[in-house]
């Protein structure tokens, strides 16, 4: 009995941050241009993009962005070596819940002049851009009014179960940001961040091979020795950052690029374990709810350009690099966590969940075109596309981490209304399928149900055929009050001295000769 609990704990470990895994990025407006935004980084969103950007602001900034996210995902869980052309029957494809998850985005800002060059100090508060929330098929352990049959068989209707049930994920980075203009080519910035959180899950373990029972296969499995296991953990108030630069040779060139640094994580909270009502009538018990995680977030790197080739047109370019590789392992640790077995008491040991996760690269292109202009009026139209490798290895693929190589393809329209722009746009991945497990393939699950018995053989519950798609509404409103962007950096002139002008003389009018003098008459001769 003792190994169940410590089997779910491990289980517990490995999806606790399941959000980790990114789908598309942060703010409207660089989502709308494929997520490529560290060249730009001319709104609050510099701030997760590259605070060096925010230097570009004059005068007071707001902005406030809603992504509805809803990534939809399948699983029809089946044995190794299964055909994907003729799964069972027998066992129903679960899917995750339909209802859109909401990524907010709120900042601050103002950019003002110091020591003669531009500067600008912002305050924001983000989430990570990930759905937070899955819900998959809730067994029902409810049987007939004879006790002898399940109503819904969680074999059939649940069959994801072992993996993950539900999750609910919050995370929260309160920022401040600084950006300075060091030379009218040169920006840089950084963003000073607190990380807020908390996670919640709820899925099931096995307990029946600690009566000798180890089916291999799902349908062999009795739900009778299922137990439910819940985590509420609320991470410790940690810290990170952003560090970027951001350089302009030209008025129609720009590059820019940011780092966010491995940050440890730690949580703390409560463990709950809710016995099947066979393990309850054999005398089982568990006492203490406490436990610890620790892990490590991802190493972030960003390079991008920017190219203004004419007049109301921008396309940006870029590179994202993410460590995943850094998760080497989850440590948890329970601090009280006791199991009874039959008189005897057992505390669980702190230990380590090795995982094979894969550092990620993402290829970004985005376009931006103001294709109208009345004043201080105008609309832009935006699209973009997103690439990205997978970051989960097909052996250790599930439910709760369902990220494969794929597209994202995004657009919009931004409506400039003097101070103020609106944004709408779209962004959608197609839906791929995933095959673990089929008869030939290399590609087989290492994912283990919990089990009691170390030596019994490990039964493997992350093969089966899998898809993942999905899309969100972006919206986005921003203003700036007192300058706008600042605009890109020109050649300083002296100030000439100005010409001066010799008013036209006067025109005087012409002088009237003076008559010649006539020689005076003779004298009369007398």
């Amino acid at each position: 009995m003792k190994r169940v609990f410590v089997s779910f704990v491990s289980c517990l470990a490995v999806t606790a941050h399941a959000s980790g895994f990114y789908f598309g990025d942060n703010g409207s407006k660089a989502m709308i241009q494929g997520g490529a935004f560290t060249a730009q980084a001319d709104d609050l969103t510099a701030m997760a993009h590259n605070p060096a950007g925010l230097a570009q602001q004059q005068g007071f900034s707001f902005l406030a962005d809603i992504q509805l996210l809803r990534h939809d995902v399948t699983y029809l869980r089946q044995d190794p070596g299964f055909d994907p052309a003729a799964p069972s029957s027998l066992i129903n494809t679960v899917s995750s819940q339909k209802d859109p998850y909401i990524l907010p985005y709120f900042g601050l800002g103002y950019g003002f002049q110091l020591f003669g060059r531009q500067a600008n100090v912002s305050l924001g508060l983000f989430a990570p851009p990930s759905q937070g929330h899955y819900v998959f098929a809730q067994p029902n352990y409810t049987k007939n009014e004879a006790g002898t049959a399940y109503v819904e068989n969680p074999r059939k209707f649940a069959p994801q179960r072992y993996a993950m049930i539900s999750n609910d994920i919050i995370i929260a980075y309160p920022t401040l940001s600084l950006s300075y203009e060091v030379h009218k080519m040169l920006q840089v910035g950084v963003s000073a961040q607190l990380t807020v959180s908390n996670f919640k899950q709820v899925q099931t373990l096995y307990g029946g091979d600690a009566l000798g029972l180890n089916p291999m296969t799902q349908l062999q499995e009795n739900p009778d020795y299922d137990a439910t296991v819940s985590i509420d953990l609320p991470g410790q108030v940690g810290f990170t950052g952003v560090i970027g630069l951001l350089f302009k040779p030209t008025e129609w060139l720009q590059f820019g690029a940011s780092v966010r640094p491995p940050v440890p994580f730690r949580a703390r909270g409560k463990i709950t374990v809710e016995l099947s009502e066979f393990f309850k009538n054999s005398g089982a018990t568990v006492t203490g709810d406490t436990a610890t995680l620790a892990m490590t977030l991802p190493l972030e790197i960003r390079f991008g350009a920017r190219v203004m080739p004419m007049k109301n047109l921008g396309i940006n370019a870029d590179f994202v690099f993410q460590g995943w590789n850094s998760v080497d392992q989850l440590l948890l640790t329970p601090e009280n966590l006791q199991v009874t077995v039959m008189g005897n008491s057992s505390t669980i040991a702190p230990f380590a969940v090795k995982k094979n996760w894969l550092p990620t690269f993402s290829a970004r292109l985005g376009a931006t075109y103001r294709i109208f202009t009345a004043g201080a009026f105008g609309v832009s139209a935006s699209a973009g596309v997103l690439f990205e490798t997978g970051a989960s290895p097909a052996s250790t693929y599930s439910v709760d981490w369902t990220h494969p190589t794929r597209f994202i393809f995004t657009g919009g329209v931004t409506g400039h209304l003097g101070p103020i722009d609106v944004i709408v746009g779209m962004m959608g991945t197609p839906t791929q399928t995933t095959v673990i497990g089929a008869a030939g393939d290399p590609n087989t699950s290492i994912v283990q149900r919990g089990q009691t018995n170390p030596e019994s053989a490990p039964a493997y519950v992350g093969n089966g055929i899998y898809t993942s798609g999905g899309y969100g509404v972006i919206l986005g409103l921003r203003g700036n009050f007192g300058g706008g962007a600042k605009p890109p950096a020109e050649e300083v002139k002296p100030v000439e001295k100005p010409v001066e002008t010799k008013p036209a003389e006067e025109t005087k009018p012409a002088e009237t000769p003076a008559p010649a003098e006539t020689a005076p008459s003779p004298a009369p001769s007398n």
